[in-house]
């Protein structure tokens, strides 16, 4: 070995050293940052020398798609669980004052006029608790708009959310590519990548998706039926349009902004933020509407029905009781003409004033007249309560276990790809040590070559 070559291999290994210090003085200055990978370097035996070959950044792709598959699941979970959560105050019944107990009053108020067809206290009573009953549907109801119209204005929010982090990935790849053909240093590669990694996870939480990585280091990202929303530097935006719902015109459906016949892509949104915002106010608080529209239809309709079979202080056969025109929950009303004359609630089966009617309107209560004949008006709305309190649970609970997954994953990846400040710290006196006896053998090279220098001489 000549002396020439003694220096080159002492100024590789210096070299080498050096950068190893300095990636290691950059993993514990990012200890405490979020969504950082660790980095390595790789020492490889290059003949006569020892150089790095690459610097490795530890990060398991497998385990990262786990975490993004359930942040897709806590998206989803967490948009449900919040607008669940509100609907459930809403139906809470536990301190009374809700359609359960004013639907008990309206039959004890029938029941009450039944033993005394005349009195005019016992009519007022049952058009004051009409009204009260009426004006809670009207407040359910709203209640449930309110939550559908709150949700429908977080979509444009949400897909404007994609579209920006669609963007930034698509950059990002621009510069990965950039860097990958221009052979950049590995230790900013690896932070576009690290940057890469976070979007994904922020964007999986909107959306589900699933991507590819090309060979020149971009990745791709479709949507769950092929739909891509970045091809390398490309990337497809998302819109919203009104047009196109069916249920309501007001409310806004997802599309892709360059197609120009504005599918709708509602359905194959399937997961995210955005799926369980979507599902809320399209099936489940529409669910939740229907139900209470057809108790309030019902409703209408038998005691209308059966109030026409009777007759009212006058002798007259009775007319509708609750107004027939108006059969949804957002408007179930009492006829104006039993709110203008009170008498002409036919409580009497005939004409001789007794209070029959009323009476079997008092027992329509224990009438099956719901699903099918299985259930009365009162089991009927005490179905649907209980079907938000199990819905309500079961959000909770898949929230709670998602969340639970991904906090395991989450401390998964950092035993994995987190830095350790000890082992970093032992990494570092190792590389010193290797960086203090290349300059030892650097020295001893110069030496060598200067004592060859005067023996020439």
């Amino acid at each position: 070995m000549s002396g020439i070559d003694a220096l080159n291999i002492a100024r590789g290994a210096l070299l080498s050293h050096q950068t190893a210090i300095n990636l290691t003085g950059t993993n514990i200055a990012n200890a405490n940052t979020s969504g950082y990978t660790r980095q390595r370097p790789v020492f490889g035996a290059l003949n006569p020398s020892v150089e790095i070959s690459k610097i490795e950044r530890v990060y398991d792709k497998f385990l990262g798609a786990q975490i993004n598959e359930q942040m897709h699941n806590l998206g989803y979970g967490e948009a449900r669980r919040d607008e669940l959560d509100r609907i459930e105050m809403t139906f809470n019944e536990t301190d009374g004052g809700g359609i359960n107990e004013l639907l008990n009053k309206f039959w004890s108020a029938w029941e009450d006029l039944s033993a005394n067809p005349s009195g005019q206290a016992e009519k007022q009573a049952l058009v004051s608790v009409s009204q009260s009953l009426t004006s809670m549907f009207h407040s359910y109801s709203n209640e449930l708009f309110s939550v559908q119209n709150d949700v429908n204005t977080q979509i444009p929010f949400l897909v404007d959310q994609i579209n920006n982090y669609a963007s930034d990935i698509a950059d990002i790849n621009a510069g990965i590519s950039h860097t990958e053909i221009k052979g950049a240093s590995e230790s900013g590669l690896n932070s576009l990548k690290d940057e890469r990694a976070n979007l994904l996870s922020e964007l999986a939480g909107i959306v589900d998706f699933h991507y590819i990585e090309n060979s020149n280091g971009s990745i791709s990202v479709f949507l769950s039926n092929g739909m891509p929303l970045v091809e390398g530097d490309q990337k497809w935006e998302l819109d919203v349009v009104t047009k196109n719902h069916a249920s309501n015109p007001s409310f806004y459906d997802v599309v892709f902004k360059d197609d120009p016949d504005k599918e709708v892509i509602n359905s194959v949104i399937t997961n995210g933020r955005l799926a369980g915002s979507l599902e809320i106010r399209d099936s489940t608080v529409e669910g939740y509407l229907s139900d209470l529209n057809t108790l309030a239809s019902e409703i209408v309709d038998k005691i209308n029905d059966q109030h026409q079979l009777g007759y009212d202080t006058s002798q007259n056969p009775g007319e509708d009781f609750f107004d027939a025109t108006k059969t949804e929950a957002k408007n179930i009303e009492i006829s104006a003409a039993i709110i203008a004359d009170i008498n002409k609630i036919a409580a009497s089966e005939t004409v001789n004033g007794d209070g029959g009617n009323a009476g079997r309107i008092g027992a329509i209560k224990d009438e099956l007249l719901m699903n099918d004949g299985h259930s009365s008006f009162n089991s009927y709305y005490a179905s649907i309560v209980g079907q938000i309190g199990q819905d309500v649970i079961d959000a909770d609970r898949d929230f709670d276990r998602h969340t639970n997954l991904t906090s395991q994953l989450t401390n998964k990846r950092e035993e994995i790809s987190g830095v350790s400040i000890d082992e970093e710290m032992m990494n570092l006196i190792k590389y010193q040590t290797g960086y203090n006896a290349a300059a030892k053998f650097f020295s001893a090279a110069d030496e060598l070559i200067a004592t060859l220098m005067n023996l020439v001489q």
